[in-house]
């Protein structure tokens, strides 16, 4: 009897020992990711649906994720972005949902299997709304890659099978560069088209635009149907490297040089340089010549004040408007 309370009392405690472990692998792994949970909401049929999930390794060993899954092909992942995280690097995948094969109610999930340092996997949620009164066509606005100064507008159309009376009443977007129209185009026997003019300014500045367009109905139960934006809008000018850092640290009123190469689609002419945090520091010779690419030779003075710095240079080109920028910085020291 003794022998047999010893038995399970071993086993119960191997058990408590393996879960124990279980769940700390579980627990180190959930720490890698940003998202927990996906919620996409009330989405229209072809819509373009995308979460961007981010996996950084916070361990202080290398992290292998092995595999990505999903539990219904209404939900879709890529492959992450890389495989193998050294401690303090990232990796990122992306959700997409199948608006076209699949509708309604949607609940799911996507698991990553992790097998180095050690086994663990983690399971993110996914749930959503596919409604198939409302059809978009194409299901993203994507303006691709466009030049800076050049804007951009495309076209969607959006079908509506239900009430004759239906209305897009409203539409909101937060980038303050994107504007969206809406144009009526039939209405009767219970269906209604509209078109939905997107404009990208030409005043955008370079960036990644990965944005939503929410159109504000008049259903009662679901008013808001997301429609999502992407592109990437690239700079005519640019500067390499984008930021400079200074070898080593420098005593107070020592000098070094810093050379950038400044290349555009044309050519053009650099009519100045300018630190507003150190505007005596930094001294250059500018030709008068348009070329497309400029080879700049700076000498930065270190200031007397000693201490580490970060500091904005401002590159002023020739008919136009917005100068282009780029950073140096490092430490100084007595």
């Amino acid at each position: 009897m003794l022998r047999t309370i010893e038995r399970i009392g071993t086993t119960a405690a191997i058990c408590m020992a393996v879960c124990s472990s279980a769940f700390a692998q579980g627990s180190w792994a959930d720490a890698l990711i940003d998202v927990k949970r996906i919620d996409y909401g009330v989405v229209a049929t072809g819509a373009e649906t995308l979460r961007v999930i981010t996996i950084r390794n916070t361990t202080g060993a290398p992290v292998h994720i092995s595999s990505v899954s999903t539990a219904c092909k209404c939900a879709e992942a890529s492959q992450p972005s890389k495989s193998l995280l050294q401690p303090g690097e990232e990796a990122t995948l992306d959700i997409r949902l199948n608006t076209r094969q699949f509708s309604k109610k949607r609940d799911t999930s996507a698991t990553i299997f992790f097998d180095s340092p050690q086994y663990a996997s983690v399971l993110i949620p996914i749930t959503a709304y596919i409604r198939t009164d409302v059809v978009f066509d194409p299901g993203i606005v994507r303006f691709g890659t466009v030049d800076f100064g050049a804007g951009a507008e495309l076209n969607v159309k959006v079908a509506y099978a239900g009430r004759t009376e239906w209305q897009i009443s409203d539409i909101r977007i937060a980038n303050k560069y994107l504007t969206v129209t809406r144009v009526e185009k039939k209405r009767g026997n219970g269906l209604v088209d509209y078109d939905l003019v997107v404009k990208l300014d030409k005043d955008a500045p370079p960036q990644r635009i990965r944005e939503l367009i929410t159109l504000v109905t008049d259903d009662a139960a679901n008013p808001y149907v997301p429609l999502m934006v992407e592109g990437t809008i690239v700079p005519d000018i640019a500067v390499t490297p984008e930021v400079v850092k200074l070898p080593r640290a420098m005593a107070p009123g020592e000098s070094t040089d810093i050379q950038i190469v400044i290349k555009g689609k044309k050519p053009f002419i650099i009519e100045k340089i300018d630190c507003a945090g150190m505007p005596d520091h930094f001294t250059t010779t500018l030709g008068s010549q348009a070329r497309p690419v400029h080879v700049v030779k700076m000498k930065f003075t270190a200031p007397e004040k000693s201490g580490d710095f970060n500091e904005e240079l401002a590159v002023k080109i020739a008919d136009r408007e917005e100068p282009v920028r780029f950073r140096v910085y490092g430490e100084i020291r007595n």
